[in-house]
Parts: structure tokens; sequence; C-alpha cells
């Protein structure tokens, strides 16, 4: 036994089954866990806000809730079914009655199909108001992927210039000891360095906010590691999918079910003025100490009477017949605010790509030259060390704002394809790009103060749609009769 087990066939065996299980216990591990942490490109992480957050998942559930509720609308209410003694006499005599009756309202005609109407329309709106979540939480999170990797961009540059300026502090004292230089340029590049590392302290604690937002739109928790962001940049003109399209515009769209939902609701606002009836059927058994009497049945068929009309029905009447002019009038502002909006998010796509193409033909080749010319000066110490120091700045700056206008066309492109009326603005690149001499040593500043995240999160643009519709003024069971 003892040569079987320790056989080089055995052996082959062993080692074979510790490989497969080991294999397969990888293959469980980066399957079951998402790559937080590693690479993440902007559609992985658009996939997993979709499916992850709480404001998307809630609109979408109450939307199902109100798809639910559109058969209870047009179902006839539960018959009424009663049973008990009567014909019981107070003083003498003997035995007594025993009733069953089971009565069922029936709306007057056009009154349940209206109301299946009003809760088809309701539920429809509300799942075009989840489309328009999408939307926003879309645009959010395109804003916070792109802040982000600007943020991470903007740290990289900053520790390649700080490792440049380190090497300047060398050359300095350098000089300065063979009496080349002053002793105030070395003390100059040093307080440089200094400031580099406010500026990195300053940009962590910028990159651990936009962090925070990109996980909370994710519904992760804020400090869980996201990794090195991959962003794709797309040079090219906007598709044909992506332009913008009032048709399938879900903003439009909720409007169009809320108009159509008040037209029912007034509808069923002037049906009203009509009765319901109820049908009810008796049955009777008297006791068997009731020798005389005998079982019997009967039939009822009762209606409601509108008596109080003009403080109820005509109220309602009144108020559904605002709430209808009320919701034109609000589509027609939507309609008037989607075009304008449509129309500079097309200029603003426009704009953008046209710095981007000045940056890339123009700024960025001409600072680059320039700071190879203030390099060589300073070599030749023709050139000042504060020159120098603020070509390599700018330089720094501008490769930001190179960054920043390459985003402001994505997200021109973003707000182009999930066209909203009131979109999240967000805007990185300046108005100009930096020039040399703006100002003095360490006026460059590597994040823009002036970017937010937009708004935050919000919901659908319309709040309104408040109209809760007609009461229902119809009774059921042995009330009405």
């Amino acid at each position: 036994m003892k040569s079987i087990t320790r056989s080089p066939w055995a052996k082959f065996v062993r080692e074979y089954l510790f490989k497969k299980i080991l294999f397969s216990f990888f293959l469980l591990f980066a399957f079951s866990f998402p790559a937080f942490g590693s690479e993440l490109s902007l559609t992985e992480y658009l996939s997993q806000v979709k499916q992850a957050n709480p404001t998307l998942r809630s609109s979408t559930l109450r939307a199902e809730a109100l798809d639910h509720r559109v058969d209870p609308a047009g179902t006839l209410d539960d018959p009424f079914v009663a049973g008990g003694v009567d014909q019981i006499p107070f003083e003498g005599g003997m035995g007594s009655v025993t009733r069953y009756q089971i009565s069922q309202t029936i709306p007057f005609p056009g009154k349940l199909s209206a109301k299946s109407s009003v809760a088809e329309n309701r539920a429809r709106s509300a799942k075009s108001d989840s489309e328009t979540y999408n939307r926003e939480i879309t645009v959010l999170a395109t804003q916070a992927f792109f802040r982000l990797y600007y943020s991470q961009r903007a740290l990289e540059l900053n520790e390649r210039l700080k490792q440049i300026v380190e090497s300047t502090v060398v050359s300095t004292k350098a000089r300065y000891k063979t009496g080349e230089a002053g002793h105030h340029d070395w003390l100059l590049a040093k307080v440089e360095l200094s400031v580099f590392e406010i500026e990195k302290l300053r940009l962590l604690r910028e990159q651990k906010t936009i962090q925070a937002i990109v996980n909370e739109l994710r519904d992760q928790p804020a400090s869980t590691a996201i990794g090195t962001l991959s962003p794709k940049f797309s040079s090219g003109e906007l598709k044909e999918s992506e332009l913008p399209s009032l048709e399938n515009q879900p903003e439009l769209k909720s409007l169009e079910f809320f108009v159509s939902q008040a037209e029912n609701e007034k509808k069923l606002a002037k049906l009203s003025y009509f009765p319901d009836f109820v049908i009810q059927g008796m049955a009777m058994y008297p006791s068997p100490e009731m020798m005389e009497e005998k079982s019997n049945w009967g039939v009822m068929i009762g209606i409601n009477i509108p008596l109080y009309f003009w403080r109820k029905q005509s109220e309602l009447s009144t108020a559904a017949s605002i709430d209808k002019e009320a919701a034109i009038l609000e589509k027609r502002n939507i309609e008037n605010r989607l075009n304008t909006e449509s129309l500079d998010a097309r200029e603003q796509f426009k704009t953008a790509k046209d710095v981007a193409a000045l940056y890339k033909s123009t700024v960025i080749p001409t600072t680059n030259l320039a700071v190879q010319n203030a390099k060589s000066g300073y070599a030749a110490r023709r050139l000042p060390l504060t020159q120098y120091l603020e070509t390599l700045k700018v330089q720094r700056t501008q490769e930001l704002e190179f960054l920043a206008a390459q985003i402001d066309v994505e997200l021109a492109r973003t707000r182009l394809k999930e066209l909203l009326s009131s979109p999240p603005l967000l805007r990185l690149a300046p108005a100009k790009p930096s020039l040399f001499g703006g100002g003095a040593m360490g006026s460059a500043s590597m994040g823009s103060d002036t970017v937010g995240m937009g708004r935050g999160m919000s919901g659908p643009t319309r709040k309104s749609k408040g109209s809760s519709g007609p009461s229902e003024s119809g009774s059921s069971g042995m009330g009405g009769m």
C-alpha cells in the first residue's frame, strides 16, 4: 500500500488535484467580486451605477407599483354579503327570521374605464420619470468619473513637476556653492518645493471627496478603492443616435401621459354627476316556531343620488379642468426649455471641440517649445530661476487645461445624448489658456476652483403633478341602499 501512495503516479495525481483546486478558487474569486481597485472604464462604472444606485432602483420600483394598481382601478368593488336574524318580537310571540343578503355596486357606464385610464397614465408617467432619473444620474456619474480622472492626472503632473524642481534645487545649490547663483535662488527653489507639497495635500483632499461621490452613485462605502480610471476620448462627430430628439424624450412623454391622465380625470369628474347602481338580493328563512311564515326572497335595485353636486361634483369637475390646462402649459414650457437646451448643448459641443483642437494644435506645442528654450536658457545662465519655474508651471497648467477641454467635449456629448430640460452642468476648461507672466509664482492653480459637481442629484425637472384626482364618491354594499 505504501508503495502505491508514494509512487510517481500518485504524486502526479496529488499535484494535479492541488493545482485544479487552486485554479478553481482563483476563478471563484475572480468572478465573484467586482474589480474595485483595478482599472475602471466609464462604461463599467455606468453599468455599476445603473445596477446599484438607490434612486434609480426606487424610481423603477415605484413605477412598477403604480403599474400594479391599473387593474384594481378598473375592477368593480367587492360585493357586500351579510347574514343575520330579523323579525324578533320585543314582547310575546316566538320565532325569528334568518336573513341573507348580497349587494353589488355597479358604477355608471364609463366610470370604471375612466378610472383605469387615469391609473394607467399615472403608471406610464412614473415610468417616464424613472427614465428621466436614469438620464440625470448618467450625466452626474459621467461628470463624477471625469472629475476624478482629472484629479488623478493633476496629482500625477504635480509629482512630475515636483521631481523636476527637486533636480533644480540640487543644481541651484551647486551654483550657490561655486558663487554662480545667489542664496535667495536656492531658498526660492526650496520654497517652491513646499508649494508643491501644499498643492498635493489640497489635491488629495479633493480627490477623496470626489471618490466618495463616485462611490455614492454606485451605492458603495465612501472609502471603497476605485483604482485607475481609463476613459476613452472620442474624436469623431456626433452619431445620429447621439443627436437630441424630442420624440423619445422621457420628460415630454411623462407630461403627455400626465395630460392624458388629466383628461380622464375630467371625464370621470363629469361622469360623477350620474348615479351608481346597487343591486341587492335577499333570502329569508323563518324559524320553525313561525309555522305560518314561509321562506321567501327578494331583489332590490337602488341608485346613489348626487344630492350635493354643487359642493362635490361641480368642484371636482372644475379642479380637473384646471389640472388639465396646467398640464398642457407645463408641457409647452418643457418643450420650449428642451429646444433651448438642445441648441445650447450643440453649441457647447462645437465650442468644446474647437477649444480642444486649439490646445492640441497651437497652445501645447508652443508652450513645449517655450519650455525647451527656458530650460536651455537657465542651463546657460541667461534666464533667472523664477522665469524657468514659472514656465514649467504654465506648461503643467496648460496640460491640465487641455485635458479639461477634452473632458468638456465628452461632457457635452453626454449632455446631448442624455438631453434634459435642466441638466446639472459641469465645465472644466477655463475661458482662455493660462499665459506666461500671468501672475506670481504659485499663482497657477492645478485645480479649477470654479468647478463644482453641479446641482447634485435631483429628481425629474417637473415636480408638480400634484393632482390627486376626483375622490371616489361611489359607495357599495348596504350603505348605498
